[in-house]
């Protein structure tokens, strides 16, 4: 409850309690808690003795409340508030049968004979063995064209290829003196410390 909460319910209080000494009832009558248990001494106004600030204000807030509580009886309810009877009578919600949706997903049976002749496709004849030789028969045309004779055309023709090819394959290129000194220079940044070479 904020500040405005508790200053509507002290106006509230005063307001009732001046309804309330109007009517001649000036003194509010001490209503007695049945059942209270046994606990420390209590003062007139209903303060424990040996209680501090806040159960003070609390016990002091309860008092207020109860006698709001009782002059908003005695005055005829709380003002504002609808009683039970002036409420509007509620209208009563459909039966859930008028808004059921009933439609089946349920499709009747059919019968489907399955005892009909079935049709397949003649399978292809495959034979390995005749694959077979002619991978062997291959092979036997290759041998034989390689072992054969050597004869002075083939060591001609064979010269003659190899004369055809890069004679070095395995050149390196060649680097500038400049190229020489950048790279010394970039393995002293990038390479590992002198303390730590072999």
């Amino acid at each position: 409850m904020d500040f405005n909460g508790l200053l509507l319910v002290g106006f509230l209080w005063l307001v009732v309690n001046l309804i309330g000494r109007a009517k001649g009832d000036s003194r509010p009558k001490a209503r007695t808690l049945p059942n209270r248990p046994a606990g420390p001494p209590v003062r007139a106004g209903g303060e424990p003795v040996d209680a501090d600030a806040t159960q003070r204000e609390g016990s002091q807030l309860e008092r207020l409340l109860r006698e709001l509580e009782r002059n908003m009886e005695e005055a005829g309810g709380f003002p504002g508030r609808p009683t039970r009877a002036s409420l509007p009578t509620p209208t009563p919600l459909p039966d859930a049968e008028e808004i059921e949706d009933r439609t089946s997903l349920e499709e009747p049976e059919r019968v489907v004979s399955l005892e009909h002749e079935v049709v397949r496709a003649p399978r292809k004849r495959v034979d390995y063995d005749e694959a077979a030789e002619g991978i062997e028969r291959g092979r036997i045309e290759a041998a034989a064209a390689r072992s054969g004779e050597l004869t002075k055309a083939d060591h001609t023709r064979f010269d003659q290829r190899i004369r055809e090819e890069l004679p070095d394959h395995t050149a390196v290129r060649k680097y500038t003196p400049a190229q020489l000194r950048d790279a010394i220079v970039w393995r002293e940044i990038l390479g590992p410390p002198v303390s730590e070479r072999d």
